[in-house]
This record gives C-alpha cells, structure tokens and sequence, in this order.
C-alpha cells in the first residue's frame, strides 16, 4: 500500500534533552494510524515536525513522496493546501464566527467569490453533520462536540488527502465522542481520506485505529491492536494490558 506520510530515523533534541532518537512512522494511503504514547514521550514535538513547524536535528519527513524540509517556502505552502489540521481542543478563533472559520483556509488560498465560499463552507458543516444555523454562531455559543465538528470542517476546507487529528475527542462526552468517532470512519471510506490521529482515548483506538503507533524509548513500535496488546515490551505491556482496556472488554477489540 502506498505510502501519505513517512518519517524516516527523525532525532529531536533540546539542548542535551533528546527527544526522539531515531524515529520511523509511515502513514498509508487510506489508513486510521493511531499515535499514542505517555506524558513526555513526545507526541506533540513529532506532530511539529510532520506539520514543518519544527526542523528535526537529524532525519526526513516525506509527505506525498516529498521532503518537506527541502521545499522552498511556496512550494512548502503549495503542499500544505492538501493537509488538514485540527488541532488540540478545536482551536477555532474565538473572534471569527463559524463560517468565517472555515472559510479563512479558502480566503487566503484560493480565488474563489464570496458568494462561492460561503457556499463551500456550508456544505462542509453539511458534511460533517451541523445545521447551516451553526455557520452563523460563534465557537463560545456551541457546545464541545460542535465544536469540535466546526473545526473538522474548516480542517476540511481545501478538500485535504491527509488529515491530522490532535486528540479530537479530549473532553467531550462519551456520547459526542462516540458520535465524532464514526464521523471520522465514515469521512475516511466516503473521502478517501488517509488520517494520523494522536490520541489517548481507548474508545478511538479500538473502533477507529486501523494502526497504533507508540513511542517508546524515543523510537516508535508500530502494529495492530492485537499485536500491542501481546507485545512484550513492559511499557506497551503496561499501556495496552492495564486495567483501563481489559474494562472496555475484548468484544469491542478491531482485528486487523
């Protein structure tokens, strides 16, 4: 299967701190990878350097085939039109009403009207389940999963091949994060969207996460559910094994 994203033996480090010390992650082509790890291990850092806000000490990120890190500034800003981003807890502009949030990537990045922008940011509240009513709201007048779903719509904007997802479903109830969960599924297989998702939500590992991904030991072990369950590595063990996944019951587990 074709290879979206890949990151190749990527080293991170601050000063004397190393962060990642080699890391290896490949994305395919129509695939949930899940990206999980402990407090500290670096997550948000990798996010960074995948998105081109952070040039890694040593290694290459291959988005599309490309070095991001070779590309000039345009061409880097070319390819970031076939990305979406949402970020950690929505971050949509509280100053901006929703449509003005989905529309601001097609205002900066296309020649589009008004009248055809307008039109293109409803249809993405369409399509990720928001009546058109919302478009005319600002971000503190919905509640978390609307939110949420607001910010999966402008992520949306450019009609992106690559999403990623920084904890999507953090601190919304179990019900809008069940409901955000199918969304996604169901945006993957009617889009053909390939997605990295970094979360620490059980729920989202074992329904939507086709992949895991752990980093562990400032590297990154890759596999199935199953296989990370019966890893016999402690700290996978530890993650995977605990209490906190045997409670969600082996009937939920995805074999893939």
């Amino acid at each position: 299967m074709k290879a979206v994203m890949e990151v190749k033996d990527v080293v991170n480090r601050f000063g004397s701190q190393t962060v990642h010390n080699g890391v290896d992650l490949e994305l395919r082509e129509g695939e949930i990878l899940g990206l999980v790890g402990g407090s500290g291990s670096g997550k948000s850092v990798l996010l960074r350097t995948i998105l081109g806000l952070r040039q890694p000490t040593k290694g290459k990120v291959l988005i599309h085939g490309k070095d991001i890190y070779t590309l000039s500034e345009e061409e880097l800003k070319e390819e970031r039109k076939s990305w979406g981003v949402l970020f950690q807890d929505g971050a949509l502009f509280s100053g901006l009403s929703v449509l003005d949030n989905i529309a601001l990537p097609m205002r900066e990045h296309t020649d589009m009207s008004e009248d055809a922008i307008t039109n293109l940011a409803l249809f993405k509240l369409d399509v990720v389940g928001l009546e058109p009513d919302v478009a005319y709201k600002f971000p503190s007048e919905l509640s978390g999963g609307m939110a949420r779903r607001a910010a999966l719509a402008r992520a949306l904007a450019l009609d992106p091949s690559l999403l990623l997802l920084d904890e999507p479903t953090d601190g919304l109830d179990p019900v809008a994060a069940a409901e955000f969960d199918a969304l996604v599924l169901s945006l993957r297989d009617i889009l053909g969207l390939s997605l990295l998702i970094i979360t620490h939500d059980l729920d989202t590992i074992i329904t939507v996460c086709d992949r895991i991904a752990m980093l562990v030991d400032k590297k990154i072990k890759t596999g199935s559910l199953s296989e990370m369950e019966h890893s016999r590595n402690q700290e996978i063990q530890a993650y995977f094994g605990g209490i906190r996944m045997k409670r969600h019951g082996k009937k939920m587990v995805k074999e893939h």
